[in-house]
């Protein structure tokens, strides 16, 4: 299950993007997935589901992109910035 340290590496991504905007919180993640990259997109969901909880990013949907390769693509985080 190698989704759960792809969702860590995820959140320190979007964790560092939020900081350094000084975001108070994270409203979306778009990520682009290949079907080629090994990654069981249910498995992922569930990891982010279970790791956003008492995060920035607690109520942040996850959204997944499938295309052809073997992507694995932070592509988009939608911040709430004051």
């Amino acid at each position: 299950m190698h989704e759960y340290s792809i969702v860590q590496a995820l959140y320190n991504a979007v964790a560092a993007q939020a900081a350094a905007k000084r975001a108070t919180r994270v409203h979306e993640v778009h990520v682009r997935v290949g079907d080629l990259s090994g990654v069981d997109v249910g498995l992922l969901d569930t990891a982010w589901k279970t790791f956003r909880v008492h995060t920035i990013c607690e109520t942040a949907p996850m959204a997944v992109d499938r295309v052809a390769g073997d992507d694995l693509v932070l592509e988009r985080i939608v911040l709430e910035v004051p």
